[in-house]
């Protein structure tokens, strides 16, 4: 049987209970101060630059190249009266060589309200194509896969066709508008890994051999070669052209064989991988070559197509990529499935690449 005291303070417990369900509807529950965001005006004002169109754009407030790899995102800068590129360059932190390579500058002339594309680090800006992984792109730059994913802010190593990698301390692949000859290495001073790399050349003496056979240079024109066919190369989206038309691999890139053999049914033009410089143009046996094609591309790349039939270039020439710059053949060192095709190379300061890291696009 309840007591009146019990009813009393039974009573008091509901009043009470009511009170803060009340108080709990029409009053916000309490956060502390260190829990909450801080005022975007305490923000360091160094993290953000304020460009001509009024557009806010985060850059990087540290000194060195080193810490600034946490920023994946570049910043456009307008040109004022007066400005040069190295004056830029000098803003920035970077160099004026990465601001020419991202915006496709050949020289250092500016004009006022000229758009800029400013990195947040020296290297350059990579689209990534069709097929590419991230560990395809870091070979091709020699620049470690965790670095670029870093920089870029990638994870999982996800990345799609079409999105934009800076890649840091890169260097573009590929420069026509260098010296000819500039990037060629003398066999004297590779190191020993880069002479590992050599292994599948033959002796370059000129000797007779049952596989294959050099052919005489043929009957010079008015250029000092013989004029090549009328076909043009198909358009392929690779970082190099593909260097035959309707090509099929008959020998693909592995130890022994740093390099492709290519093949177009019966025969058919070779065509430049890039614009160059022709840096040789040899008929004869030449280390198992047979008659062979050498053009530099500048910046260390230098791209290789041997076992030709015929000629269309000579030493000093420029070409195009594209450009038909000999025939296919089985002339020198050829034996096997692989008949009539082009022994395709591509060389990055000396040392041999897989060449599929740049024809697939």
């Amino acid at each position: 049987m309840r007591t009146p005291l019990m009813r009393r303070l039974s009573v008091r417990l509901r009043l009470l209970l009511a009170g803060a369900f009340v108080i709990g509807v029409f009053l916000p529950p309490y956060i502390p101060q260190a829990a909450l965001a801080g005022d975007g005006n305490e923000l360091p004002p160094s993290q953000f630059l304020f460009v001509e169109d009024g557009f806010l754009m985060k850059t990087s407030a540290l000194g060195q190249q080193g810490t600034r790899l946490a920023y994946s995102e570049g910043l456009l800068h307008t040109v004022q009266t007066g400005e040069t590129m190295d004056a830029i360059a000098k803003r920035y932190g970077i160099s004026s060589q990465t601001i020419q390579w991202v915006n496709g500058l050949t020289g250092k002339v500016l004009k006022p309200g000229q758009e800029l594309v400013i990195l947040p680090v020296d290297g350059v800006l990579h689209t990534v194509r069709r097929g590419q992984t991230l560990g395809r792109i870091a070979q091709l730059y020699d620049i470690p896969a965790d670095v670029i994913a870093r920089q870029n802010n990638i994870k999982g190593g996800f990345i799609i066709a079409g999105q934009e990698l800076i890649v840091p301390g890169g260097k573009p692949i590929g420069n026509p508008d260098l010296i000819a000859g500039s990037s060629a290495i003398d066999p004297a001073n590779l190191t020993p890994e880069q002479k590992l790399q050599f292994a599948n050349k033959l002796p370059s003496k000129d000797i007779a051999f049952k596989f294959g056979k050099p052919l005489v240079p043929p009957t010079t024109g008015p250029t000092g070669t013989r004029s090549p066919p009328a076909v043009a190369a198909v358009v392929t989206s690779g970082i190099l052209q593909m260097p035959c038309n309707k090509c099929a691999f008959t020998q693909y890139y592995h130890a022994g064989h740093y390099a492709v053999d290519i093949q177009t049914r019966g025969g058919g033009p070779n065509f430049a991988a890039e614009a160059g410089t022709v840096i040789r143009a040899d008929y004869g046996w030449n280390g198992g070559y047979g008659n062979v094609v050498e053009i530099d591309h500048g910046n260390g790349l230098v791209t290789l197509y041997g076992h030709n039939k015929e000629l269309y270039v000579k030493k000093g020439d420029k070409v195009e990529r594209g450009q038909t710059i000999g025939f296919m053949g089985n002339t020198g060192f050829v034996y096997g499935v692989t008949g009539i095709h082009v022994h395709f190379e591509v060389r990055v300061n000396g040392v041999k690449k897989n060449p599929l890291l740049y024809l697939e696009g």
